[in-house]
């Protein structure tokens, strides 16, 4: 597993208080109770935080998923 992907792991768990191993990249806001909107925030700020990066509004309202935070991460040369 990529560094990258450990660390999202980390701070998905962190801020959603779940167990590492129930993330999923098809994990969505949609079937986890505790991904609400002050959870979404709180998950960019610490994605902005460990990654050194900053995500564009566009990119902010376009995540439902996990596998969406990577492929955002990949865009903006997060590797």
């Amino acid at each position: 597993m990529a560094n990258t992907d450990v660390k999202l792991k980390d701070i998905l768990a962190k801020v959603l208080l779940i167990d590492e191993n129930k993330i999923s990249d098809d994990m969505s806001r949609k079937n986890v109770e505790e991904w609400d909107s002050m959870a979404h925030l709180m998950l960019v700020s610490e994605i902005e935080s460990a990654f050194e990066v900053t995500l564009s509004d566009d990119d902010i309202i376009e995540i439902d998923t996990v596998g969406d935070i990577k492929k955002i991460l990949k865009k903006i040369g997060v590797s």
